[in-house]
């Protein structure tokens, strides 16, 4: 299981930001205020605003609102700008069931029931979110816009399990190894471009893809 140490310094800052982008009432250690236009500029002048704090911290919010340590998910994806974090957990005490989960700057806002087709099978849909590498999501993000054009940010994170992305390289891989199957996808934006970059469940590169 992988072990997470969230630097919660660089997390507190973001979310003060966040919280005053969004015309919130600053809490303490945050400092003046600032337009929602500026504050969007700001984020994506520093690469769209996206660290492995926001995806670690919903993680911890959820697995400390279910009273485990890891859990499984189905998705996970993380919109930077405005701190939001949404997962579709399997019920850890009652596997059959998925819950969305939208968690905003460490807190849940909102859990409601998924409806599951007839087709879906969560074991071969689900993965344990311990075994996906949030703790290398900045340097992914450094990654995907060195491959990407000068002025590009990254818009939002997700993650799946999906073995046969035609880009993923382990696409049908039989080892039994679920992390292998995990595709993290960054999409990317700039004024003028707009891309995609893959990463495998262990945070390598697998390719940064033009629109």
């Amino acid at each position: 299981m992988r072990t997470w140490v969230p630097r919660r310094g660089r997390w507190t800052g973001l979310a003060c930001a966040a919280a005053l982008g969004l015309g919130a009432v600053a809490g303490p250690g945050c400092i003046g205020t600032t337009d929602r236009r500026d504050f969007n500029r700001e984020i994506q002048a520093r690469g769209g605003g996206l660290t492995s704090e926001l995806p670690i911290s919903a993680v911890d919010t959820v697995a400390a609102a279910l009273g485990v340590i890891d859990f499984e998910v189905r998705t996970l994806s993380v919109t930077p700008v405005d701190g939001t974090v949404v997962l579709e957990v399997r019920d850890p005490f009652a596997p059959e069931n998925l819950d969305r989960y939208v968690v905003i700057r460490g807190s849940v806002w909102q859990v409601e029931p998924v409806q599951l087709a007839a087709g879906d099978v969560l074991d071969a849909q689900t993965f344990p979110v311990a075994s996906v590498a949030l703790d290398q999501v900045d340097a992914m993000v450094d990654s995907a816009l060195a491959e990407f054009v000068p002025d590009g940010h990254v818009a939002s994170m997700t993650v799946t399990r999906n073995a046969d992305d035609p880009l993923d390289n382990t696409a049908g891989d039989t080892s039994g190894d679920t992390t292998e199957e995990i595709v993290i996808s960054l999409a990317l934006a700039s004024p003028r471009a707009a891309g995609t970059a893959r990463f495998t469940g262990d945070g390598e590169l697998i390719a940064v893809v033009r629109a």
